[in-house]
């Protein structure tokens, strides 16, 4: 029990929280109604462990060699960080069927649309 309490903390820690809160609630106001939410997910994944780390380490003016270097190990740890992908995973999509959950409740309470005459 332990071993999962020390997984979900690291899948969800302080630091990486807002940065998870930003890109599910972006992904859920554009995805349509119809959308996978699990294919979704996947690609909040890959944005959340791989784009946007790369993207941070060359806007802060990392040399190329560092960031092959890290994607290398993402590779080369990625069994290791199973659980952790996964627990985020998870987190994820429910944050973001969250959101749009809210989204379609926000949008039941909008006015109808009513028919006007033009003149």
């Amino acid at each position: 029990m332990e071993d999962l309490i020390y997984i979900i903390g690291l899948g969800f820690s302080g630091a990486d929280l807002p940065r998870a809160l930003i890109l599910t609630f972006l992904l859920a106001m554009f995805i349509r109604k119809d959308t996978n939410i699990w294919r979704v997910g996947l690609l909040a994944l890959f944005i959340d462990k791989a784009v946007w780390p790369i993207a941070a380490m060359a806007g802060t003016g990392a040399d190329i060699q560092t960031i092959y270097a890290s994607i290398a190990a993402l590779f080369k740890t990625f069994l290791d960080d199973l659980g952790i992908y996964i627990v985020r995973y998870l987190g994820l999509v429910l944050m973001i069927g969250g959101f749009r959950w809210g989204r379609a409740r926000i949008h039941q309470f909008a006015p109808g649309k009513s028919k006007t005459a033009h003149a």
